[in-house]
């Protein structure tokens, strides 16, 4: 890659992260309580004091300051918390925005890809009261008696990364993960969604939340069967929550980009939107929910009886599995 091309990767991944780095850096893995706004010590690597950072965002651009080791931005940042390399952090921010291409494509015929994800599927096993998955779950007050069958547990998942020099994926560690099918409209699986743990928790300090195999273009996680009513959302732990609360049949769009081109099959009538709050960013969250809402309806023909309905959290920055963790005002209450 040549270095205009590089300039322009970070140039979009700017411009896209604009005003959503303090929900960006959360989602990546620093620790909320560094974003407070709040004079502190300094959280980047060899810095340390007691009072002399603080993050403020003041231009949208996860802007912080330091009165030891100078200000910087949400790249910046990134790399100092985490010991990343500027290619490390422009990677995982574009993953994080669902950024295309990020990471470069690999030459992977179907039938290799395929055989990928039928080797990692065969090697998981459903999720089971205890296990890392459950007590990830259970963490995020999602714990069930039973899970859907579309998710699954692997005990020891292999955690790849594209080596800077090569361009060839190394094996940096194993790990357990929450492993979900991505369907396309036919039914096909075009990819894995794998969500890697550690200690009851998403994977720090790394990309926790993977797709495998390409993009997944209008496809979806599903839940449930869909029928004449749908429910759909962005998270697995968004699903699930409103799965425990409702019982509803829900499918997952995986990212706000995802979810406003999902796919819905024609014999849904009754269409309900739990987008995320994103208020506090570039209003993504509402925009993809609306947009969804309104290709549905458009799809209807005269004399069809068709309904959207869109429910966002009333909290800036909060998806409905916030809303059931902290026994907020819940989703039976807003539908």
């Amino acid at each position: 890659m040549t270095k205009e091309q590089l300039e322009e990767r970070f140039r979009l991944a700017r411009s896209n992260a604009y005003g959503r780095w303090t929900s960006l850096l959360i989602a990546l893995g620093v620790e909320e309580a560094v974003l407070n706004r709040k004079n502190q010590p300094c959280p980047l690597a060899g810095c340390g004091g007691t009072d002399r950072f603080q993050y403020t965002d003041k231009f949208g651009d996860g802007n912080y300051v330091c009165r030891a080791c100078g200000a910087g931005g949400g790249f910046k940042l990134l790399m100092g918390y985490f010991g990343w390399s500027a290619a490390t952090a422009l990677h995982r921010v574009e993953r994080a925005l669902c950024m295309q291409p990020a990471p470069p494509p690999r030459k992977t015929s179907e039938k290799d890809a395929s055989s990928l994800m039928q080797k990692i599927l065969a090697e998981t096993r459903p999720i089971t009261h205890g296990d890392e998955v459950d007590r990830y779950l259970c963490n995020r007050g999602l714990g069930m008696g039973s899970y859907p069958d579309a998710l699954r547990s692997h005990p020891s998942l292999g955690y790849f990364e594209l080596d800077a020099a090569t361009g060839k994926p190394v094996l940096v560690g194993r790990f357990p993960a929450m492993v979900a099918c991505v369907h396309d409209r036919h039914g096909a699986i075009v990819s894995l969604h794998r969500t890697y743990l550690q200690d009851g928790r998403k994977l720090s300090g790394r990309d926790a939340k993977k797709l495998l195999c390409g993009g997944v273009e209008g496809g979806a996680i599903r839940l449930a069967a869909a029928g004449a009513e749908l429910a759909v959302c962005e998270g697995i732990e968004t699903g699930l929550a409103i799965l425990k609360r409702t019982g509803q049949s829900i499918w997952i769009g995986i990212c706000a980009g995802n979810l406003e081109r999902m796919w819905i099959p024609e014999e849904v009538r009754r269409l309900r939107i739990y987008g995320d709050n994103d208020a506090d960013s570039m209003f993504d969250g509402q925009a993809s929910s609306y947009v969804l809402a309104r290709q549905f309806l458009k799809r209807r023909v005269r004399g069809e009886k068709r309904s959207a309905e869109v429910f966002i959290p009333r909290a800036a920055g909060a998806d409905w599995a916030n809303v059931l963790f902290h026994q907020a005002p819940g989703v039976e209450q807003a539908a």
